[in-house]
C-alpha cells in the first residue's frame, strides 16, 4: 500500500515552474518537428548532392565538407556563405522538401503550445519561408508573433552568439523571461550564458546525440517529447 502511495504521489506531482516566464523561443528542425531515420537521411543526401553540384566536389569530400561546416558555423550553409558565397534562397529550395515531411495537424502539440502565456517565437537557422510552411502544416502558425530566421541572423547560425544577440535586439527578448527549447545541447549553451531558461529536447533525433561538456551547467530541463513537457508545466 505504501508503494502503491508513493507511485500515486509521484504521478501527481506538478511538472517544473516556469511561471516567470513571458517569451517561449523554439527551434524549428527536430524540434516543432521530428523526422525519422529515412527522412533524415535523405535531408542529408540533399546537402551533400549541393555541394557536390555547387562545389564540383566528389561525393566524399562534400560529405566531409558539410559535416564540417556544420559543426564550425553551425550550419551547412553558413560555412557555404562564407567560404563559397552561395545564394541562400537556392540552397533553401533545394535542400527543403516540405512534401518529404509528410507534416499533418498537431492538436495536442497546439494545445500545449496555446497554454503558454505571451509570446512564442521560432529561432531557427532555416529560411522562414519553410519555417512557415511547417507551422502551416502542423497548424499551429497562428500561435506565434515571430520566426526568427537565417537570413534574419544575417546567416550567423546558432551557436554562434551574433544569432542569439540578433534574436534579442530584433524581438526585444529579455533573457531573465525566456526560455529556448532546442534539440541541439550545444545551441543552449549560448542562451544559457544570455540567462535564458534551457529546455533540451533529447529524443535521440536531430542533433540531439551531439553531447556538451558539463550539460548541468547549461541545461535546465530535458524532455524526450515536447508536447508532454508543454502540457506538464507550470505557466
Amino acid at each position: 500500500m505504501q508503494q502503491q502511495s508513493e507511485i500515486t504521489c509521484r504521478a501527481a506531482s506538478p511538472g517544473p515552474d516556469l511561471r516567470h516566464l513571458d517569451t517561449w523561443v523554439f527551434d524549428l528542425d527536430h524540434t516543432l518537428y521530428t523526422v525519422d531515420g529515412d527522412q533524415h537521411t535523405a535531408m542529408e543526401e540533399r546537402i551533400c548532392r549541393f555541394v557536390q553540384q555547387h562545389l564540383g566536389m566528389a561525393r566524399d569530400p562534400a560529405w566531409a565538407l558539410q559535416k564540417r561546416y556544420l559543426q564550425d558555423y553551425g550550419s551547412t550553409l553558413a560555412g557555404l556563405i562564407r567560404h563559397h558565397g552561395i545564394d541562400p534562397d537556392h540552397y533553401h529550395d533545394e535542400i527543403n522538401d516540405i512534401a518529404g515531411l509528410a507534416l499533418k495537424p498537431a492538436p495536442q502539440l497546439r494545445s500545449g503550445l496555446a497554454r503558454l502565456p505571451g509570446r512564442r517565437l521560432v529561432f531557427t537557422n532555416n529560411c522562414g519561408r519553410f519555417a512557415r510552411a511547417v507551422l502551416d502544416r502542423l497548424e499551429i502558425a497562428d500561435l506565434f508573433c515571430a520566426i526568427v530566421d537565417a537570413k534574419a541572423l544575417d546567416f550567423r547560425a546558432k551557436p554562434d552568439p551574433a544569432a542569439y544577440a540578433a534574436l534579442v535586439a530584433l524581438q526585444g527578448v529579455h533573457a531573465d523571461r525566456a526560455v529556448l527549447f532546442e534539440d541541439s545541447a550545444r545551441n543552449l549553451v549560448p542562451a544559457n550564458a544570455l540567462g535564458m531558461t534551457t529546455v533540451w529536447l533529447n529524443n535521440g533525433l536531430g542533433q540531439s546525440y551531439w553531447r556538451i561538456a558539463t550539460p548541468e551547467l547549461h541545461i535546465d530541463h530535458e524532455t524526450g517529447n515536447l508536447t508532454q513537457f508543454l502540457h506538464s508545466i507550470r505557466v
